[in-house]
């Protein structure tokens, strides 16, 4: 079972993107193209609706939180209208940290995340899917500790995964080990942007502590080119971790969208999936890749499996 933002939904077959965003303001520190507002709210639905009839779509996960733009009441709308099943974020932003994480203690961070996650956000009953947190540029202080430490807390009470935001892939170590002193379940945890990596045995140390491993920002300008990526997770196949794969492309511009001229959430199935398949990875392996393993870190665990 996944918890989206309309409700709980029993196993899914079919596609999912696992680290999208519809909705999202960076704005205040990446610039006028980092966010979709609801003024981008109607060439979004169109989007994914284009993505959905040409690749089969089923689930988005949005991975906005508090501090980056994330608007419930939106993701529901566009649930409704496209008939997408969209996970929505509980945590907090990372850059820079919100007051409310700098200043509030261990338990009250984790008691937020607990009631978006059980309870509703605000005053509503939209309920948040999956756990998202993050490290900034800066070496991880006593602040992130505190956050990683009240996540892990948080998803051993609810069920739900947790996703990691690296802005450096090596901040990887670090996290896993916080999160691991914290009682937090790794297997139940994705690690993202580990397309960056600069020593392929990073990807290795991630995989061989049972974390799932984001190769999640598909189609970006900056960072290895995107037959290199897809290198990288031929490679990751050959090493037996293609079952701990999460594939998407982290879609959070304007100016990625279809209708301003980029190729919008169809990025991971048009651009790359194709890559894939030239490079001899069998469909069904493919399948796998963009059903199960997503469908594995967005099932809320009620057993502690």
């Amino acid at each position: 079972m996944i918890r989206t933002i309309l409700g709980d939904v029993e196993v899914l077959d079919g596609p999912i993107l696992g680290h999208e965003h519809l909705q999202i303001d960076l704005s205040h520190n990446k610039g006028e193209d980092n966010i979709l507002w609801q003024n981008e709210e109607s060439a979004i639905i169109d989007d994914l609706n284009y993505t959905k009839v040409q690749y089969g779509l089923r689930v988005v996960a949005d991975l906005s939180v508090p501090g980056g733009g994330r608007n419930p009441e939106a993701l529901a709308r566009i649930s409704h209208q496209t008939g997408l099943h969209v996970v929505c974020a509980t945590g907090f932003y990372w850059d820079a940290v919100p007051d409310i994480v700098v200043h509030s203690s261990h338990q009250k961070l984790r008691d937020i995340m607990i009631r978006e996650i059980e309870t509703g956000i605000d005053q509503t009953d939209l309920r948040c899917g999956t756990i998202k947190i993050g490290t900034d540029h800066t070496e991880p202080n006593s602040i992130f500790e505190k956050l990683f430490r009240a996540a892990a807390a948080a998803s051993r009470a609810t069920g739900v995964s947790i996703v990691t935001h690296t802005t450096k892939p090596e901040q990887a170590t670090w996290q896993l080990d916080v999160l691991e002193d914290a009682g937090a379940d790794l297997s139940h945890v994705l690690i993202s942007h580990l397309h960056k990596v600069k020593d392929f045995s990073e990807i290795i140390a991630v995989g061989k502590r049972g974390a799932f491993i984001g190769i999640d920002q598909l189609g970006f300008k900056k960072g290895p080119m995107i037959g290199d990526v897809a290198d990288i997770v031929v490679r990751a196949i050959a090493q037996g971790l293609g079952g701990q794969l999460i594939l998407s492309s982290d879609i959070a511009r304007k100016s990625r969208l279809r209708a301003n001229g980029g190729i919008g959430y169809a990025t991971t199935f048009s651009e790359f999936l194709p890559l894939l398949k030239q490079r001899g990875v069998p469909e069904p392996q493919i399948s796998k890749i963009m059903s199960d393993n997503p469908l594995k870190i967005y099932s809320v665990r009620t057993d502690g499996k």
